[in-house]
């Protein structure tokens, strides 16, 4: 793996873990509000159920591209890696 190949694995990496770190959180706090009987979001109107479903997806999306950052880190770096050596 060359060394562009590598820099897009630690940036896709860094983007999973910033989408985890203010995802998490945020499915947490939803499923403690749940737990305590709260029916709505902050909004007034959206069901807590259906925004903590929404943060779940964002934080499966983060999980995701964390495990499939080193296969897209070397699509996104095809070619470029041949051309530098």
């Amino acid at each position: 793996m060359g060394h562009y190949a590598k820099l897009a694995v630690l940036a896709l990496r860094s983007f999973a873990l910033a989408i985890l770190v203010y995802a998490l959180p945020m499915c947490v706090w939803g499923i403690l509000r749940v737990g305590m009987g709260v029916r709505v979001a902050s909004d007034g109107q959206t069901p807590e159920s259906s925004a903590v479903l929404g943060w779940l997806v964002y934080a499966f999306a983060g999980i995701v591209l964390l495990v499939l950052a080193k296969p897209l880190g070397r699509m996104a770096a095809r070619g470029l890696d041949d051309r530098a050596a």
